[in-house]
């Protein structure tokens, strides 16, 4: 009698001595590895230290911080511009050596040849963007669209603007591509132009010791997420030949917060 009064007076004790037996770990259900996902910071300290140091900056040191920082965006659309006109002209020379083989062999009546040719060189093209993509840098995989507007909310995934992700990037857009795979330029751009800037904005690349000190002024969250910005605006732009479409892009799809 005594243990039943006992468990209608306290209904909640036979839970929580079961629920403190349990020793399963959660990390063990889950997975053993932690997730490598982290948030970034863009708000800035506003206390009253910041301000001071703010106003005991000289004009020039301002000045200096603008200057650099339309510089930056210029060299960055500049930069994203000519990697956009490459990947045109790498894939028009493929494209086209291939379209003039196989024309060749059907005009001489070797329609066997020109299929097996056509059909192998497309093979290869699309084996090779998806053997660097796997075995070199995964995160080059998709449009990377997804990938930016994640960063430019909030979520830092590593590697996503790295150099090797970079160097992927554009050669497999470029090879599957010209492999007459049903994709566009669009997202392959956008995630270019990304990385570019996202480069550029944290002074290099410190893996490979390609860094440079005079960057020193945007290495934060806050000028790195403004020059991922304008590096996905010029993507757009360089794939569409369209600055004005770069533009309304980056501010209704990427550039969210400011809305």
């Amino acid at each position: 009698m005594e243990e039943d009064e006992e468990s209608l007076t306290h209904p909640l004790l036979n839970s929580l001595s079961r629920s403190t037996s349990n020793n399963t770990s959660q990390v063990a259900i889950v997975g053993s590895s932690v997730s490598p996902i982290e948030s970034l910071d863009y708000e800035i300290m506003e206390n009253d230290y910041f301000k001071q140091d703010w106003r005991r900056g000289e004009k020039i040191q301002i000045l200096q911080y603008v200057s650099m920082k339309w510089m930056m965006c210029f060299f960055i659309g500049l930069l994203v511009g000519l990697v956009g006109f490459c990947n045109n002209l790498a894939v028009e020379n493929i494209a086209g050596m291939k379209f003039v083989v196989t024309s060749d062999l059907m005009r001489a009546r070797r329609y066997t040849t020109a299929f097996l040719v056509f059909a192998s060189s497309n093979f290869g093209l699309t084996l090779f963007a998806g053997l660097i993509t796997a075995f070199i840098a995964p995160e080059a995989a998709g449009s990377g669209i997804p990938e930016v507007k994640a960063y430019l909310n909030g979520v830092d995934a590593p590697a996503i603007f790295s150099l090797r992700t970079l160097f992927v990037k554009i050669v497999g857009s470029i090879s599957a591509v010209s492999g007459s795979l049903v994709i566009g330029k669009a997202g392959p751009m956008v995630h270019t132009g990304a990385c570019i800037a996202a480069l550029i904005g944290q002074g290099g690349s410190q893996k490979y010791g390609l860094t440079w000190k005079w960057l020193k002024y945007f290495k934060n969250d806050r000028d790195r997420r403004d020059l991922v910005t304008c590096g996905s605006a010029a993507g757009m732009a360089a794939a569409f030949r369209a600055p004005v479409g770069g533009l309304l892009f980056a501010l209704e799809e990427m550039a969210s917060w400011y809305i």
